[in-house]
C-alpha cells in the first residue's frame, strides 16, 4: 500500500505534509523522550525518479506542532515546494528523515541503568540517529 500525493507540474501548493504519530505502544516516558528528542533533530526530505535518480536531496523541512484535544502534543513534517522540484511530470519516491542529534541530559530524577560494565548511570534513552518516514507505506509523489 502506498501514500499517493497529487501535484500540478509547476505547482508549489500544497505543501507536502506528513503526521508523526505514536501509537499509544509506549510508555509515557518514551513518549515524553520523543517529543524532547525531535526537537533537537534535524528533518530532511529526499525524492527520487523511477530510475532512483535523485530529484530533490536532503532539503530541509518544518516541524509543526499541531493543536489536538489529548495531553499528547502532535507533530506534522511539512516540506514546501519549489519551482524546481514539480518542474517534470511523473512519478517520484519520497522519504522524510529525521536524524536525532542526541546530546540530551536526562533530569536526575529519572532512572538508572547497568552500562555493559555493570555500573550504574542515568539512563540516557534518547534516540540518535535517522528515522525514515513514513515508515509502514511508501510516499508517492504524481506531479500531473
Amino acid at each position: 500500500m502506498a501514500q499517493i500525493f497529487y501535484l500540478n507540474q509547476g505547482s508549489v501548493l500544497p505543501t507536502l505534509r506528513i503526521e508523526l504519530v505514536l501509537d499509544g505502544r509506549y510508555e509515557f516516558f518514551k513518549v515524553r523522550t520523543f517529543n524532547n528528542a525531535i526537537q533537537n533533530a534535524d528533518v530532511t526530505f529526499t525524492m527520487v525518479d523511477e530510475s532512483g535518480i535523485l530529484k530533490i536531496s536532503n532539503a530541509p523541512c518544518n516541524l509543526i506542532l499541531t493543536e489536538t484535544d489529548s495531553c499528547e502534543p502532535r507533530y506534522v513534517i511539512e516540506y514546501r515546494w519549489k519551482k524546481r522540484d514539480t518542474k517534470v511530470r511523473g512519478q517520484f519516491k519520497g522519504q522524510f528523515k529525521i536524524t536525532f542529534h542526541g546530546g540530551l541530559k536526562v533530569a536526575d530524577e529519572e532512572k538508572e541503568i547497568r552500562n555493559e560494565n555493570g555500573e550504574w548511570e542515568k539512563a540516557t534513552d534518547y534516540p540518535v540517529g535517522d528515522m525514515i518516514a513514513p515508515i509502514y507505506e511508501n510516499l508517492i509523489i504524481m506531479v500531473k
